[in-house]
């Protein structure tokens, strides 16, 4: 496979950074030319060969109130034991894999009178972007395997959002993610359960 993906302590160091950033920005005094303006951060699990979990961030731009344009960063982790080989000559192997997205894409939120009355906002979202697998194949008295690929990918969903205070919401997401590493397509959910601050006044229209 291609060896073109990031260290794993500049993925940390990124990955730090924008959730710092995400706290100190929506604790801190809002600014006009913020006003639509969104941050968000949570849990995500993605699918396939166990799965992996970890952290999703993100920020998008609202152009009205059902569209945005929203940047998404996932970094997540997986250690998988084969532990069929553990009383065997070859001895236990253990695979650890470290995969991330990052994805621009509009979203679209779908409004009526009940959704808000309950402020309950379902949206659909399609992304666009690259990335990344690092893995690494360990096993008693033999060298670590290591290898790395990153790809285009592409992702479309949705989910639903709940406001819970005029900048604060809770926001659920379920999401078709295909890959392609080692120029082949994979198929895998993404779900993500996080917070999102709006810059702006998201219960009052």
């Amino acid at each position: 496979m291609r060896s073109l993906a990031p260290s794993g302590r500049m993925v940390k160091l990124c990955s730090v950074s924008l959730l710092l950033t995400f706290l100190m920005t929506a604790i801190g005094v809002q600014k006009a030319n913020a006003q639509g303006l969104e941050l968000n951060a949570g849990w995500a699990h993605i699918s396939g060969n166990g799965g992996t979990d970890g952290l999703a961030v993100g920020a998008a731009y609202w152009f009205s109130r059902r569209v945005t344009l929203a940047l998404n960063y996932d970094t997540a982790w997986d250690t998988s034991s084969f532990t069929n080989f553990a009383l065997t000559s070859i001895g236990q192997i253990t695979a650890h894999s470290h995969t991330q997205n990052a994805l621009i894409g509009p979203r679209f939120f779908f409004t009526t009178n009940w959704t808000d009355k309950h402020k309950l906002v379902p949206f659909a979202e399609a992304q666009f972007g690259e990335s990344w697998l690092d893995q690494n194949v360990t096993q008693p008295t033999k060298p670590t395997i290591a290898s790395s690929d990153h790809a285009f990918t592409w992702m479309l969903g949705g989910g639903l959002e709940r406001a819970f205070a005029n900048h604060w919401s809770g926001r659920m997401n379920v999401d078709f993610l295909r890959t392609h590493f080692a120029d082949q397509g994979q198929t895998s959910l993404r779900f993500v359960l996080g917070i999102t601050y709006t810059f702006r006044d998201r219960v009052k229209p």
